[in-house]
């Protein structure tokens, strides 16, 4: 247990920090920590730190199709900015274990007679789970653990099996395949996925910490998918060479990049990125450029085949704006709260935290205009019906179902009748 529970955590405000420019770093080969730039400087958050967050929770497909199950458009803005506010606390479980672990490393803290040591930074969780818990309940805690980790490997070997399966093997390999051929391909690569995971994870144990080597890894992976979207949802004139010419740069700059000295890996991503969508840009509006690689000296817009007709209700929700506004008042509550050091403002946080999840999850995810549009709908029925009736009219049980997809809704037989109908009515 941490000595002065909460309030020893505000002992050493220094630590609590985020805006700086220096900070105590362990080095692993000597063991000790020296005051020296941060692994991730608080800059980096106004470039390569805030792409990288975008290409996480708006291009990844693990993230996406859940959004993209949502029966409206308000419904999935509601759960994303639901998310925003539970991601706001996550500095709870993300960032205060390190910290507490190495204040215990500081104070000489021991743990059943043994002093407290961690020796690679990935170690301070499972370490300060073993010593807080007790013995019994270790094992029920690595079941807990263990099941939220295969959730998330799971999704990510689905997310990859259906990219593969429609994305690539329906497109490039095989057009004619059917529905079951794809699935059948779409499980066997999932399956290898898993099979060469299971080879590369051991050798993640000889790399300096996980977290930074992922993020080294993104920056390269995730770079080329990032501009092409980006570029995708701002401007429809960029075609198919426009992306590849992005794509190639994205990785070349990024890769080119890490070579660079004394530059963060970063800002790397973001001086990669800007690279990218100019050489997107040169390659859709240079026409000379285009004919020397035989292509149409003007790229042609994008129009969708369906006219771009939704599926689903795209009104807006109402109550975003405010949400939004409201998790970023928190945010900047809370890095105040951290870097003045003061605990009294960390506790009045996560009190107005509270309750504007609890209102958030309380407010109603249809849009007013929506709801005034259904209280219409309602108040005209029974007028239309009462009109109906005194005209002699009676409608047929189904008739005013709502109409999806492109169909009417109605009774069986409905469209065998409509059809012979147009048939007789044809042949005479």
């Amino acid at each position: 247990q941490l000595p002065g529970g909460l309030r020893g955590l505000f002992q050493e405000p220094s630590y609590l920090k985020s805006l700086v420019t220096e900070s105590m770093v362990l080095r692993p080969e000597t063991d000790v920590r020296v005051l020296t730039q941060p692994s991730v400087p608080w800059h980096t958050t106004l470039t390569g730190l805030a792409l990288s967050n975008m290409y996480y929770w708006s291009t990844n497909q693990v993230i996406v199709q859940r959004v993209l199950g949502a029966e409206s458009l308000a419904q999935g803005q509601k759960g994303v900015l639901f998310a925003a506010s539970m991601k706001v606390m996550g500095f709870v479980f993300l960032c205060l274990p390190g910290l507490i672990g190495l204040l215990l490393v500081r104070m000489d803290a021991k743990i059943d007679g043994a002093p407290f040591r961690v020796q690679k930074a990935d170690e301070v969780y499972p370490e300060l789970v073993k010593a807080v818990m007790p013995t019994w309940a270790l094992g029920s805690f690595s079941a807990v653990l263990l099941g939220s980790v295969l959730s998330t490997f799971n999704s990510a070997l689905n997310s990859a099996a259906t990219l593969f399966g429609l994305e690539f093997y329906k497109t490039f390999i095989n057009r004619e395949a059917s529905d079951q051929r794809v699935v059948h391909v779409a499980t066997a690569f999932g399956a290898a996925c898993a099979l060469l995971s299971f080879v590369i994870a051991p050798q993640l144990a000889h790399v300096g910490g996980i977290f930074k080597f992922l993020q080294h890894v993104n920056t390269v992976v995730s770079l080329p998918i990032l501009t092409v979207f980006c570029v995708g949802i701002l401007s429809t004139v960029p075609d198919a060479f426009a992306a590849k010419v992005g794509l190639v740069v994205a990785v070349l700059s990024g890769v080119l990049g890490q070579l660079i000295p004394n530059l963060h890996y970063l800002h790397v991503f973001f001086v990669a990125f800007v690279a990218a969508v100019l050489s997107m840009l040169v390659a859709t509006y240079v026409p000379i450029l285009r004919r020397c690689c035989r292509q149409a000296p003007h790229a042609t817009p994008y129009v969708r085949a369906d006219g771009g007709v939704a599926l689903v209700d795209m009104t807006l929700w109402s109550n975003a704006p405010c949400v939004v506004a409201c998790i970023v008042c928190l945010l900047a509550l809370l890095v105040t709260s951290l870097q003045a050091g003061r605990l009294w403002l960390l506790c009045f946080f996560g009190a107005l935290w509270v309750m504007s999840t609890m209102l958030l999850m309380c407010l109603p995810s249809r849009s007013s205009r929506r709801r005034a549009a259904r209280k219409a709908d309602t108040r005209a029925q029974p007028k239309e019906e009462e009109g109906a009736a005194s005209n002699g009219v009676h409608s047929e049980p189904g008739a005013d179902l709502p109409r999806l997809m492109g169909r009417t809704s109605g009774p069986p037989g409905a469209d065998a009748k409509t059809g012979a109908a147009a048939a007789a009515m044809a042949t005479t």
